[in-house]
């Protein structure tokens, strides 16, 4: 058996799977692959990229923009390694990416022979399984929940090229079926009193979800990402204002539990549901495995949301207090106009329904408090897996490949932690606009904490850095210059908006005060 047989096994696999896509980061272990990839016209659309990381979670990108697994090929050694980051993230997403790492002999291990780390286990128990695999198998089983990540461990010896694939015998495979459990409702299922909070909702997701709110007249909160905020049919049953609204029905006593449907919400409120809030029951619907909360919460699939009846609907004549607080929100818009609130705001008035990517920490929160009302219908991504701002705007270049049109809103640090991203859209056509709001440092700290010494303050030109990968550059000082955007027809742009510091600490201070009025 060769190292080529190996190969076309794997193909198959991939096939088998439906792999579209693959990314190839190339080096000297992973030649067989490349090789057959280039020897044969496989059915495979093949990109390559000179660094794992931002690889990996431009693979996630490409994943949430067509639904397909997609494989990331490395070498040996490190550069395994590289890919953890993305393989978390696609596990708590439940996104099918597929690691193929080419390794040395499994005689080599734990010798200390070059680029023979352990890769077996280097994912943990974030992947569905690992196949490890050399050319000695006379059969191979992979597991496929179709769901969750997948690591194949191929293990290559000298001489790595050694024939051409069409030449291959293909091995026995075996496809074990692993599907995830879900708990199903037996009959029906009494709520008393909810709220609902709509967190990142799958699009096949969203009509049943609406059904479901307006037929059982429950008051919510619709994040962004939940793709039902602003329906003309929901307008009546919304809570605007966010985290300190939700919060006070509970204080008030006018909800006495909470429905989550879709992800993990943003919403800080959630975070009080593990202290201030703990007794609140808590009932979620969602085709993630994940409960979200450290304590015992029911998990079902957002298909059982048929079966759920209501008792004591939160009145929607409470709304009018939101309505009022949204009200004095707008004032402090026109009062503080360069704050970064009023920066979000003006900005999503020019992005208007066109395809957009947030990233997390801030700018995801911010656009949920302060954006215009825009259409519904308008495509919104993001990474709500675990959370983190690396690899973010690789994602989104990943995502945006089928897009003719597509913004990515991005906090400073965020585009510092991925700045070879750039690189992976040399050959797109399609329009991109990164916009990084650059407000020295990781503020959110400032809230959280309260202390400045966090920060993390930089003083990075990006300017320079679009200039280093050929993409235009602006910078946004103010409302008025925010107004011009619309006119630059560059097809790569990064657009770094700088609001005033001063103007955001006075709109969180007062918003606080208004909030607890």
């Amino acid at each position: 058996m060769k190292n080529i047989d190996l190969v076309k096994t794997t193909f198959h696999i991939l096939k088998s799977l439906g792999v579209k896509d693959l990314i190839v980061c190339a080096g000297a272990r992973n030649l067989p692959i490349v090789a057959a990839l280039e020897d044969t016209g496989q059915d495979f659309q093949v990109e390559s990229y000179f660094e794992e990381r931002s690889a990996g979670f431009y693979a996630l990108g490409r994943i949430k923009s067509h639904s397909n697994p997609v494989a990331v090929v490395t070498t040996s050694g490190t550069a395994v390694a590289e890919l953890l980051p993305a393989v978390i993230e696609a596990y708590y997403q439940n996104l099918p990416l597929i690691v193929i790492s080419a390794d040395r002999p499994k005689s080599y291990r734990g010798s200390g022979s070059p680029q023979s780390i352990e890769h077996v286990g280097i994912f943990s128990s974030y992947v569905d399984s690992v196949c490890d695999w050399d050319v000695n198998e006379a059969e191979v089983k992979v597991w496929t929940s179709r769901c969750r990540p997948l690591h194949l461990n191929l293990c290559f010896d000298e001489p790595l090229i050694d024939g051409k694939l069409s030449e291959a015998i293909e091995k026995n495979v075996k496809f074990l079926p692993k599907e995830i459990p879900s708990l199903q409702i037996q009959d029906s299922l009494l709520i008393q009193n909810p709220v609902a909070i709509l967190a990142q909702i799958k699009e096949s997701d969203q009509k049943l979800v609406q059904d479901f709110l307006v037929e059982n007249r429950i008051v919510h909160y619709a994040e962004f990402l939940s793709g039902l905020r602003g329906v003309p049919e929901l307008a009546d049953l919304q809570i605007q204002s966010g985290d300190d609204f939700v919060k006070r029905l509970f204080t008030e006593g006018k909800a006495n539990s909470i429905i989550r449907i879709g992800g993990i919400p943003t919403l800080r409120f959630w975070r009080d549901l593990e202290g201030q809030f703990k007794n609140v029951p808590v009932y979620s619907f969602s085709d993630l495995p994940f409960s979200g909360l450290s304590r015992k919460s029911q998990l079902y699939p957002i298909s059982e949301l048929s079966k759920v009846n209501v008792a004591d609907q939160v009145p929607k004549l409470i709304l009018n207090s939101d309505r009022y607080l949204q009200g004095l929100k707008h004032k402090l818009f026109s009062k503080l106009e360069n704050s970064e609130h009023n920066t979000i705001r003006q900005l999503s008035k020019v992005i208007g329904d066109q395809p957009l990517y947030i990233g997390n920490s801030l700018p995801i929160r911010l656009w949920d408090l302060c954006s215009d009302q825009v259409q519904s219908s308008q495509p919104v991504c993001a990474n709500r897996g675990a959370n983190g701002i690396d690899g973010q705007i690789s994602t989104y270049l990943g995502w945006a490949q089928n897009k003719t049109e597509s913004w990515c809103l991005v906090g400073d640090l965020t585009a510092l932690y991925d700045l070879a991203a750039l690189g992976l859209a040399q050959s797109s056509t399609n329009k991109m606009r990164i916009v990084i709001v650059n407000n020295s440092g990781g503020q959110i700290f400032s809230r959280i904490l309260g202390n400045k010494k966090y920060l993390n303050p930089q003083t990075v030109d990006f300017k320079s850095w679009a200039a280093m990968w050929s993409w235009d550059f602006v910078q946004i000082k103010n409302q008025n210059e925010m107004s011009e955007l619309k006119k630059f027809s560059a097809t790569r742009l990064i657009i770094e908006i700088c609001p005033d510091n001063s103007q955001t600490d006075e709109f969180w201070t007062s918003w606080d005060s208004l909030c607890k009025q």
